[in-house]
């Protein structure tokens, strides 16, 4: 079975999903570098994707990871924008990747996540939630939809080649069909869930046998019973307004089934030549654990490790699937 070149966590480094929904709601540099040298030293990871909305979050937290010795890619998110904004907000974050990858080497660019969803006009629906509960009787509309989201692609491309001299790649949905001469690596977003599970692992080993190098930029689970099933959409347990989240009471917590999760799809990667993976996600911080009914938030969340509320530095308690985690990568390290 082949070893991943790249073995990987996702950070989130500060993410704009709604108005009123920031997902590392307080910046503290000290907080992320200490995350990022856990990745590194107690995951055993050799690579961090982080993700942002400010690009200037982005940036801080690409330079700390080299620092740390881990390999960076850089992903900016930037929600319901119109291509052209979508593409002027790459044109920034590329220039900036450049300095970052000049200055420590190691850096490459992933110029989007799923962007038929998360960017406004390649799909039906007022916001990325609505389209993400529609896309499973969207299917008539996609042809148009990818048609589309190739054209955006090529843009953000040119753009991130004029202003950027390493590597590139999006992270694509299962439904997303971009034409990847344009990037050096196929980059997926890969979950699977009941519906996919009888085709799961062919389709994986599909995608690999095109050639270029494949990474998974993003796959995971929560913590709850059913949520494998459901895995790319275990999230929706979640009920988020006027700043303050809910879940169901009856949610019960059982980190067994993000862990053995974890453990099946590292399986699968591997055995179809996965060069690449890195699981979502080391921490979602606004989602925050308690023992209290229906205040459990991070049962909504895919962190390895659950935040505790509270001001003040950020504290986390590690997840069974944290040291799935550690072990997976620190056994081929």
């Amino acid at each position: 079975m082949r070893d991943f070149t790249w073995k990987g966590v996702g950070y989130d480094a500060g993410v704009d999903y709604a108005a009123d929904f920031l997902s590392r709601p307080v910046w503290r540099p000290d907080d992320v570098r200490r995350d990022l040298r856990a990745i590194r030293e107690d995951l055993g990871a050799n690579a961090v994707l982080i993700m942002a909305t400010d690009l200037d979050r982005l940036a801080e937290a690409g330079a700390m990871a080299r620092e740390l010795g881990l390999e960076v890619w850089l992903q900016p998110r930037l929600f319901e924008a119109r291509p052209d904004a979508v593409v002027a907000n790459l044109a920034e974050a590329a220039g900036r990747a450049e300095d970052l990858r000049a200055a420590y080497g190691g850096v490459s660019l992933n110029v989007g996540c799923e962007l038929t969803l998360t960017a406004s006009g390649l799909m039906p629906g007022p916001n990325f939630a609505v389209r993400g509960m529609l896309l499973p009787w969207l299917a008539p509309i996609l042809p148009l939809a990818n048609l589309r989201l190739r054209r955006l692609l090529g843009a953000l491309a040119r753009v991130a080649r004029e202003r950027f001299s390493g590597r590139i790649s999006y992270g694509a949905g299962d439904w997303e069909r971009p034409d990847w001469s344009i990037f050096d690596v196929v980059g997926l977003d890969l979950y699977r869930t009941a519906a996919n599970a009888w085709r799961f692992a062919g389709d994986v080993r599909a995608r690999v046998a095109r050639g270029k190098p494949v990474i998974v930029f993003e796959f995971g689970c929560c913590a709850y019973p059913g949520a494998a099933e459901n895995s790319s959409q275990a999230y929706g347990v979640l009920r988020w307004r006027g700043g303050e989240g809910r879940v169901p009471a009856r949610l019960k917590r059982d980190e067994s089934v993000q862990a053995r999760y974890l453990e099946e799809l590292f399986d699968i990667f591997a055995e179809a030549g996965v060069d690449g993976v890195f699981v979502w996600a080391f921490s979602e911080p606004v989602l925050t654990r308690s023992d209290q009914p229906g205040r459990d938030l991070d049962l909504a969340g895919y962190g390895l490790v659950a935040v505790e509320p509270g001001d003040g530095p950020e504290r986390w308690t590690p997840k069974q699937a944290f040291h799935t985690v550690a072990a997976r990568y620190g056994a081929t390290s």
